[in-house]
């Protein structure tokens, strides 16, 4: 039975770049955990007003522990609600971070709607994906990753050195103690919908 490698994170930090690349290194499978919702319809519902699919969440973890009983070995699991997968089947959950103005900029070019922007970039602002995989999995399996000027094989780099136990696994990004522009904080602030 396989484990599940988690590469989780706000989207737009770099999730599914870093995900490949560290799968094509490894040579293991990789799984986009959306993707498996909508192409296994494993969801009760559309969220009209953020323009995503609500997750049927026992079936796809059903799913999900089917897929790595299959598995010979671990799974590379791309997803920004890795916390979902039950601790058991978890090796490790890394969760990208990424400068949040830089993020900001990313997700704007990208054209996404202000509420979408604003709510993403919120959520990294507080280190939600974080504090999810810290409240649903053993402390020691999750590890943060600042990806700020970091290319992806960079990134992959650090990852590898965290699994052959180079580097600690360790959650460490706190955005809220370092001062972001006040420019940033006025343009997020002053967002309207």
């Amino acid at each position: 039975m396989g484990k599940a490698i988690v590469i989780s994170g706000t989207p737009g930090v770099g999730k599914t770049l870093v995900a490949t690349l560290l799968a094509s290194k490894l040579g293991l499978s990789y799984l986009n955990l959306s993707d498996l919702v909508v192409r296994e319809s494993l969801y009760v519902g559309v969220d009209e007003a953020r323009g995503s699919f609500v997750v049927d969440e026992e079936r796809l973890v059903k799913r999900l522990t089917e897929l790595l009983s299959e598995s010979k070995s671990d799974v590379i699991i791309d997803s920004h609600y890795g916390e979902i997968i039950p601790d058991e089947l978890v090796k490790i959950i890394f969760v990208l971070r990424l400068n949040p103005v830089i993020l900001y900029e990313r997700l704007v070019s990208r054209g996404w709607s202000e509420e979408k922007v604003k709510e993403n970039v919120e959520a990294e602002i507080l280190g939600v994906c974080t504090y999810n995989a810290v409240n649903e999995h053993t402390e020691s399996k999750v590890c943060e990753i600042d990806v700020t000027s970091k290319g992806v094989g960079e990134v992959v780099e650090e990852i590898l050195s965290i699994l052959n136990n180079i580097r600690k696994c360790e959650v460490w990004v706190d955005w809220l103690s370092q001062e972001l522009p006040q420019d940033f904080i006025t343009k997020l602030l002053s967002t309207s919908y």
